[in-house]
């Protein structure tokens, strides 16, 4: 049987997808978080730190300067 356009899912505004997205996003990072300190790894891989790092020296306002 093929689906119909008229579907519920086929009008989804896409504010809302994105939301639903983020949601997805968030739990997986939660999935992934809970199973690395779950297996006894650090939560954040040497490149994630630095990435971070990176982020919030961008963001930080350069103080006495």
């Amino acid at each position: 049987m093929p689906i119909s356009t008229t579907d519920a899912s086929a009008r989804t505004t896409p504010a809302a997808d994105r939301r639903t997205r983020l949601r997805l996003r968030d739990l997986c990072d939660e999935v992934i978080a809970s199973f690395r300190l779950a297996s006894g790894r650090d939560l954040l891989s040497d490149a994630e730190r630095s990435e971070a790092r990176a982020t919030l020296a961008r963001l930080t306002p350069a103080i006495g300067r």
